[in-house]
């Protein structure tokens, strides 16, 4: 085929080299993406004290706020989320969350229309409730998109690591003395951010959908639709909320998703096309529905749609107006609205929450009202979870 089709040859070579060269950039070594930091303003600001008290704090728990330059203030996550435990629980914003019987949340963001900011939407989240939460909650991210755009933030792809369509394709093997579970468990990486893990795609996983019909052919597989809930299951007490990332399309491990999922959150863009093709597939979502019900599914806590991609024009404005007709309370009353910090920090495989306004090179009151755009998204999403778990 390369005779006959050197481009094709080309444009594989090329491309393993641009993500090689990408990946040096953004990961060391060892496959890892630096930890973020924080400012002295920015940690007093996220602990809402002042200047002697978060001395005080900093000495007591014997960090040193000069390690990386003599002249410059400066503290890692890890650090951060340590003063954070230090604080006494009258001055913290939020009492440290410990799920007990609650129900592990585990919210899939889709839509069969591609463009609409899943993946964005999907790490943004996952990563502002690791981040932004005083309750520290244990926050899992699974892509179950085999591009693998989501673990791109994340995960250095020449790295060794067991993909989601690893575990889901039985394609591994135990270790002397290792349970599934704890190969399982191992498989869910950790992220810069101390309390983020993610199971993380490979491009090989998108062979996935493949072999599930393969293996249904062959009668070697009974159900399909529960693979990825069989996954969850084996670490079901090492996180309080999974978000997960899936394709824009209906394969074996989009409904695998619906089906692990207690809540779902469709991300619509602001534009008529995106509206007409996400109305065009929730015509069909009731069959899908039926198919989860008659494999045992309880029932979703919430079913939400947020509008991304959100500029502030006339076409957006009757977009706005147009899905607040047709789905009032099923809509979001906050938009994901687009920004040039968002799609700054994207190109750098960060979310907004993942790195410093001080890092951030252009106008930082650009990059600030990304952040608080995005935590009013997220602020939503989080009473929408806290009130399952209240209501439990």
């Amino acid at each position: 085929m390369s005779d006959l089709f050197p481009a094709f040859k080309k444009l594989d070579q090329q491309s393993e080299q641009y993500i090689k060269d990408r990946n040096e950039f953004f990961f060391d070594a060892n496959h890892q993406k630096a930890k973020r930091t924080y400012t002295k303003s920015e940690t007093q600001a996220d602990l809402n004290v002042t200047g002697p008290t978060l001395d005080k704090y900093v000495k007591s728990c014997g960090i040193n706020p000069k390690q990386f330059d003599e002249s410059a203030w400066c503290i890692t996550i890890d650090q951060l989320f340590q003063l954070r435990e230090h604080m006494p629980l009258a001055k913290r914003k939020a009492k440290k969350f410990v799920r007990g019987d609650k129900k592990l949340q585990v919210i899939p963001i889709q839509n069969q229309k591609g463009g609409v900011g899943k993946t964005i939407l999907s790490t943004t989240l996952a990563s502002g409730l690791a981040t932004e939460f005083y309750q520290n909650y244990r926050v899992g991210l699974i892509d179950l998109d085999g591009q693998a755009t989501a673990s791109m933030y994340y995960v250095d792809e020449f790295g060794d690591f067991l993909s989601a369509g690893d575990l889901i394709t039985n394609r591994y093997k135990l270790k002397e003395g290792q349970t599934k579970q704890q190969l399982i468990s191992s498989a869910f990486q950790e992220t810069p951010i101390p309390n983020l893990r993610i199971l993380a795609a490979a491009q090989r996983d998108r062979g996935v959908d493949t072999w599930i019909h393969q293996s249904m052919t062959k009668g070697d597989l009974k159900d399909p639709y529960t693979l990825v809930s069989d996954i969850i299951a084996n670490v079901e007490d090492e996180f309080d909320i999974i978000i997960i990332d899936t394709s824009p399309s209906m394969q074996f491990t989009t409904v695998n998703a619906y089906m692990a999922a207690t809540s779902i959150i469709f991300p619509i863009g602001a534009t008529e096309n995106d509206i007409d093709a996400t109305a065009g597939f929730f015509q069909y979502i009731s069959s899908l529905g039926d198919l989860l019900q008659s494999r045992g599914h309880k029932g979703f806590d919430f079913t939400k749609l947020l509008l991304t991609n959100y500029r502030d024009d006339p076409a957006a404005v009757e977009a706005r107006a147009k899905l607040d007709n047709y789905y009032d309370d099923l809509l979001y009353s906050t938009e994901f609205r687009h920004s040039a910090a968002i799609r700054h920090c994207s190109a750098m495989l960060s979310t907004i929450f993942d790195i410093s306004k001080s890092e951030y090179p252009r106008t930082k009151l650009t990059f600030q009202k990304a952040v608080d755009n995005a935590f009013a998204v997220i602020n939503r999403i989080h009473t929408d979870i806290d009130k399952v778990w209240r209501n439990q």
